[in-house]
């Protein structure tokens, strides 16, 4: 009997043994990320925040949740071991997805987690209706650069963050589901949470919590699952941020699963300087009205909204409307060129060539003014003109720079971005206006929260428009159009790599013909080419291998050719030293 015994356990040993080690491998288990890229000696460039600003734009909540905070700070990596694994929460841990280290501050981050991540003491549940704390991501998470060259790091505010988010919520996902299935795991997290001495009801009422919670990511992650809705996926510094806005805001808040549409236009984070002043925002110019864009972003990031049952049409909700009015005054100051700056060319990088900068002024002018405005200095002067060429003013006398929207058909681009907005529609359920487009669904829910909230808080009409960043309450708030916004470029050198969809590694191959742009490279680094401007793309262990020939990822387009002037040549074809001399001008600007 004895000898059985122990032939039972040496079985269920080996067993166990065996599971955990195919657990450790599978990359359905595991996410893939790069090792861990330590910082350097850090250097802040001068971009018009102070100190305070920037922690504070770093850290404050637009009533986003990922999950409750004590949960975050509870759970373990989802390592495979029969051991505690390291914090979750653990800031080097977190880097390995490309998160930015950032200090602790009593305020803003206690816990001194990375830039980007934010705690909401007072974060409110539409489904639940209860106040408790949560941790969420804010913009600056995917809004803010790190580069490192040399011994350095540079931080860039408002420019595309290395960051893989969708590696992020699998590591997220395999934590919570780990201490589920794990009862020794759940029983740390458990103690962790509530002490040592913790009550039965304490403990029931988490574990049903964390069930329920459980059981609807479950539920979410079984519809995406099925219909392959995120097959392709976007790697670092990309996100298909408009169509994960609708499958949240159509989907997952109607609890309508007929509403997912498969993510086939992932465009990378944009730079996001001066663009509260832009007449239109996003690659598709499809937004005008910052207070819109950012609840429709605050929502794709889960901020909260039950927009199903017989209660639909109060659009309850989560967002921080005050923290999103923080955020964007900080971003955009009180009028053009007076919140944010773009960065210049930092002095740790090798010296600008002045005779190469001044030729590459002549040939900007020549080839790239017409759709990307002439350079920021003159932009500036014109604002200050009796009669600003460059500049709408609106009925509310405030003035928007007027970016210009190119037709697909003529820039040549990865049509998906724009195609997939427009073409996209969604039953609205219980909202009860029918079938609409994604356009008129999302100014719907955008700006019936943003209106509540106006309503609830009793502002007057001159507080409204100040809050939605002085446009006019009857100008086109959300529109669907087939062309692509081609914004200034100043500090454009801090911003790969290029296209909308970030298929060009760098700016040199920016202005290359497309049989000169690698079909396939590799993301994940933070190393900087100060020579040929934009991202190391050599092979990287754990990092995504960007594939041109996938759906949302082509590379076409923008291009300096011979032949005629259409389906997406957009100059002639330019000599090697012209090419070089306008990537030096593109570094001073």
């Amino acid at each position: 009997m004895r000898k059985m015994l122990v032939a039972i356990v040496l079985i269920a040993s080996v067993a166990a043994i065996a599971g955990y080690a195919y657990l450790s491998t599978s990359p359905k288990y595991n996410a893939t990320v790069p090792s861990y890229q330590p910082p350097g000696e850090l250097v802040i460039l001068d971009q018009g925040w102070t100190d305070s600003q920037r922690v504070e734009f770093h850290h404050t909540s637009q009533g986003t949740r990922l999950v409750p905070y004590a949960w975050f700070m509870a759970l373990e990596q989802p390592c495979i071991s029969l051991l505690e694994c390291n914090a979750f929460s653990k800031p080097e841990y977190l880097g390995q997805f490309g998160f930015i280290a950032s200090k602790a501050d009593t305020k803003w981050n206690p816990a001194g987690l990375p830039v980007g991540f934010a705690v909401q003491n007072d974060f409110y549940d539409p489904i639940s209706k209860k106040v408790s704390p949560a941790i969420g991501l804010t913009c600056a998470a995917c809004h803010t650069g790190e580069m490192r060259y040399d011994k350095y790091s540079i931080l860039v505010e408002g420019a595309p963050a290395t960051v893989d988010v969708t590696q992020f919520q699998k590591a997220l996902g395999l934590a919570l589901g780990f201490t589920q299935k794990f009862p020794f795991r759940y029983g740390r997290f458990e103690k962790k949470i509530l002490g040592p001495n913790a009550s039965p009801e304490q403990k029931n009422d988490l574990k049903k919590t964390f069930d329920e919670f459980m059981e609807r990511a479950a539920e979410e992650i079984e519809e995406t699952g099925n219909k392959d809705i995120y097959k392709n996926a976007a790697g670092f510094g990309r996100t298909d941020a408009l169509t994960r806005i609708g499958n949240q805001v159509f989907a997952m808040d109607t609890r309508n699963y007929a509403n997912l549409v498969v993510s086939n236009a992932p465009v990378r984070f944009p730079q996001i300087w001066d663009a509260p002043w832009f007449t239109w925002v996003q690659y598709n110019s499809s937004i005008s009205d910052p207070m819109v864009r950012n609840i429709g972003e605050a929502l794709g990031v889960r901020a909260a909204a039950k927009l199903y049952g017989d209660d639909a049409g109060q659009f309850d909700n989560s967002v921080s409307i005050e923290g999103l009015r923080a955020l964007e005054h900080i971003l955009a100051g009180e009028g053009p060129y007076e919140g944010l700056k773009s960065p210049q060319w930092p002095r740790v990088f090798p010296p600008l060539d002045a005779a190469k900068v001044l030729r590459g002024e002549v040939l900007y002018r020549q080839y790239c003014a017409g759709c990307h405005l002439p350079p920021g200095p003159e932009l500036l002067a014109d604002l200050k003109s009796p009669a600003p060429q460059s500049w709408w003013k609106n009925s509310q006398g405030k003035l928007f720079l007027k970016v210009v929207d190119i037709p697909v058909e003529e820039i040549g681009t990865d049509p998906h971005a724009a195609d997939d907005f427009i073409n996209r529609t969604a039953d609205t359920g219980a909202l009860g206006k029918g079938r609409v487009s994604a356009a008129d669904g999302l100014r719907l829910i955008t700006t019936s929260i943003r209106d509540n909230y106006y309503s609830k808080m009793g502002f007057p009409l001159a507080k409204q428009i100040e809050w939605n960043g002085y446009r006019d309450p009857a100008d086109e708030s959300v529109r669907a159009i087939r062309k692509y916004k081609a914004r200034p470029l100043n500090g454009i050198w801090a911003a790969g790599p290029y296209l909308h969809n970030g298929s060009v590694p760098n700016l040199f191959l920016l202005l290359s013909p497309k049989e000169e742009r690698p079909g396939t490279f590799w993301t994940g680094s933070k190393k900087f080419d100060p020579v040929h401007v934009g991202p190391d793309t050599g092979k990287l262990s754990g990092g995504y291998q960007f594939e041109t020939t996938q759906t949302g990822n082509s590379n076409t387009g923008h291009e300096f050719n011979d032949g005629a002037r259409e389906k997406g040549i957009i100059g002639p074809k330019l000599s090697i030293d012209d090419r070089w001399a306008l990537v030096e001008y593109m570094k001073s600007i």
